[in-house]
């Protein structure tokens, strides 16, 4: 090659590397505009909650109080089914850019781990959390009223003299209440069968006529069914007794040590921009500090201490897998 078709190669390579990065500027100055303008279109909110439940409620208020801080619509979509999988598969799919959120229920991130033997998505490494949106969602126990006990002990005196005649009704959309029968079972040393609903209405509708004896559900589903008397709640699952049911006895109380919440989470597919995540959690946590919605949500059995910070978040998260992973081993839960 001549001294003058080697220089006339090395301007052409000059020009292709100067092209390249300006291309690359370009890119990375599109990106920064379209954080900083974020959002531009609709959010897509993936809930894996049906409709009309209290969870929906929360979630749809967020989106709302969300839209008009940010100025665009928070689009609520109910992806129902297989113990939230459907919803987080979908979430966990779509496109890292801010215009998809999910309102994640605990089971999507921790219990459904070991619950299945294998996810069409891997909450660990496809998501990541925004914030914590509710952190107490506890279970009550609660009994057909023709099942003689006032309360959880004369409950297992009654189970263990019945051993094996009694049964008790789960949504299994819910993998906590599942696992929560379970570990139930086990800790108090009876033996009452499982019967599965694929919704909370039809499981409390039977143990109400008796076709169960037994139900474990949610608060807002369960408090309408107490309150006309056709369940008798025995027990709470949360820690400490919850603000809006302070009479109702904690699991805990009678069992030391057992006490399971439900908990949800706003999350987004790994790799959104974490100046968009930022934002979405200064804006959740300001709408989390306004008293009157803790107040109706605590109305309908849910509780809150804010948003956190996206990092505490996912400390969290993580934290909550790892006690899964021993509550897995000591029920000994067979993954299907």
């Amino acid at each position: 090659m001549t001294r003058s078709v080697f220089a006339i190669a090395l301007r052409a390579r000059a020009h292709q590397a100067l092209g390249a990065l300006a291309l690359a500027m370009l890119a990375g100055s599109a990106l920064a505009q379209s954080v900083t303008d974020w959002p531009v279109k609709p959010v897509r909110v993936i809930t894996p909650m049906g409709a009309g439940t209290a969870i929906d409620f929360v979630c749809r208020t967020i989106g709302d109080r969300l839209a008009r801080a940010l100025g665009q619509q928070f689009v609520v979509e109910n992806l129902v089914g297989a113990s939230g999988i459907v919803g987080a598969q979908a979430a966990s799919r779509a496109p890292n850019d801010g215009y998809t959120v999910f309102f994640a229920p605990a089971s999507t991130l921790t219990s459904n781990l070991y619950h299945f033997k294998s996810l069409p998505y891997d909450p660990q490494r496809d998501l990541t959390a925004v914030a914590i949106v509710v952190d107490a969602g506890p279970f009550i126990l609660s009994v057909h009223p023709d099942v003689p006990a006032q309360n959880l002990a004369e409950f297992i005196a009654y189970a263990k003299a019945q051993a094996g005649k009694l049964s008790y009704a789960v949504d299994v959309s819910s993998g906590y209440g599942v696992i929560l029968g379970q570990w139930f079972n086990k800790t108090a040393g009876i033996k009452m069968e499982e019967i599965s609903y694929k919704s909370a209405a039809q499981a409390l509708q039977d143990t109400a006529a008796g076709r169960t004896q037994v139900i474990i559900s949610s608060v807002p589903t369960t408090r309408p069914f107490a309150t006309a008397g056709r369940l008798r709640s025995l027990a709470i699952s949360s820690s400490k007794r919850f603000t809006t049911l302070d009479t109702l006895p904690t699991m805990a109380e009678t069992i030391p040590g057992f006490q399971l919440v439900g908990w949800f989470a706003l999350m987004v597919p790994t790799g959104t921009p974490s100046a968009i995540i930022e934002r979405l959690n200064r804006e959740v946590d300001r709408i989390l500090q306004d008293n009157e919605l803790v107040q109706r949500m605590l109305n309908v059995g849910l509780g809150t201490s804010g948003a956190g910070t996206p990092q505490a978040a996912n400390e969290f998260i993580r934290a909550e897998r790892e006690r899964w992973a021993r509550i897995a081993k000591d029920i000994g839960i067979q993954a299907q």
